[in-house]
């Protein structure tokens, strides 16, 4: 794959999951307590059985368009070349970029150092784990391992495919 339509894909799919989380957090950012630090957690009720299922019905776009998208991507590649470890790597590119995308634009920038309304909890306002850049920074870690295997898979299903 050409490094520009690789770089024009990438902020396409950057773009995808943002406008996904933003749904999520319009509808409400409870939806994603999960995530959110311990110090937020425990500063609020869980949640309750609707934000559950709203957390599927809005989860399942965000998960449609973070596999979804490199899988496609996955597709394209192996039109071009066919070997699995050619198809990994941009796969895996492609979920790296949106795992370093989230940490320094969405975590870092928006929920850190911006922190809009958008994404504090009703009455976790003021909370310090909004500025906790070291748990979103454990959080890319752990997407590291999470991305990397699921490249593999992925790929492994493009192998299948094709």
């Amino acid at each position: 794959m050409e490094t520009y339509a690789f770089i024009i894909n990438a902020i396409f799919y950057c773009a995808l999951v943002t406008l996904s989380l933003l749904l999520i957090g319009l509808k409400n950012p409870r939806i994603m307590l999960q995530d959110y630090p311990k110090s937020i957690q425990n500063a609020t009720h869980p949640k309750t059985a609707l934000e559950k299922k709203q957390g599927i019905i809005y989860g399942l776009p965000f998960l449609l368009i973070f596999i979804g998208y490199p899988l496609g991507i996955g597709l394209y590649a192996a039109s071009i070349d066919s070997q699995y470890w050619a198809i990994f790597k941009i796969v895996y590119s492609m979920l790296f970029i949106g795992n370093a995308y989230d940490l320094l634009v969405l975590d870092w920038l928006v929920i850190c150092y911006i922190t809009p309304d958008l994404v504090v909890i009703a009455g976790t306002e003021g909370n310090p784990g909004y500025k906790d850049y070291k748990f979103h920074f454990y959080g890319f870690l752990k997407g590291l391992v999470i991305t990397f295997v699921l490249g593999l898979i992925i790929s492994g299903i493009v192998k299948l495919i094709v």
